[in-house]
């Protein structure tokens, strides 16, 4: 799983811009309304992202606990006693993804919600319930683009941890020097 880009989110909005903007426009031209959400889909967008959020203070608290757990065993000078793990290390991979997830659909949604109100508000206005739900759906969307970052941030392990390699030779855990990143770890397979 790769990092998320912004460069990538941005031709995502951008495309969901001329998309909303053109369904419109067609749609208009129809007869029929608006091609947007409701103003009620902003509380499925603040729960979904408060869930996703949440679930990256989890994987967040777990890692820096074990965190502490080896600083306090090093600066004892004793074995390193290792608490036992709350998450195992593919649901930490789920959270990101998850995170991620977040981020590609705020992009497309505040995307699409954009073009909406570049069609509708110069003709109805600003204060027309279509647009105000579109602007709210933009706000809820982009929230969970930052969402996103966040939970991505919050799921980055530093570069010198990494998953200690089996020791039986059985499959483990083989992490990219340097990437830093839980969601980097590759099962390797048996030599």
């Amino acid at each position: 799983m790769s990092q998320l880009r912004p460069v990538w989110l941005l031709i995502i909005l951008l495309c969901a811009a001329a998309g909303g903007y053109a369904a419109t426009g067609v749609m208009a031209s129809a007869g029929y309304s608006s091609p947007g959400l409701p103003l009620s889909s902003v509380i499925t967008l603040a729960a979904v992202g408060l869930i996703v959020l949440t679930l990256g203070l989890v994987v967040w608290w777990d890692q820096r606990r074990l965190q502490q757990a080896a600083d306090r065993a090093r600066r004892e000078q004793s074995p390193a006693v290792r608490p036992a793990r709350r998450l195992h290390p593919l649901q930490a991979v789920r959270v990101v993804a998850a995170g991620q997830a977040c981020a590609y659909a705020g992009a497309l949604l505040a995307g699409w919600h954009g073009g909406l109100v570049l069609s509708i508000a110069p003709a109805a206005g600003v204060t027309t319930p279509n647009v105000i739900s579109a602007l709210s759906v933009m706000i809820g969307a982009t929230v969970w683009v930052i969402i996103g970052f966040v939970v991505e941030s919050l799921c980055r392990l530093p570069p010198d941890q990494g998953a200690e390699p089996p020791e039986d030779g059985a499959e483990g855990l083989d992490e990219e020097p340097g990437a830093g990143y839980a969601r980097h770890a590759q099962f390797s397979s048996r030599s």
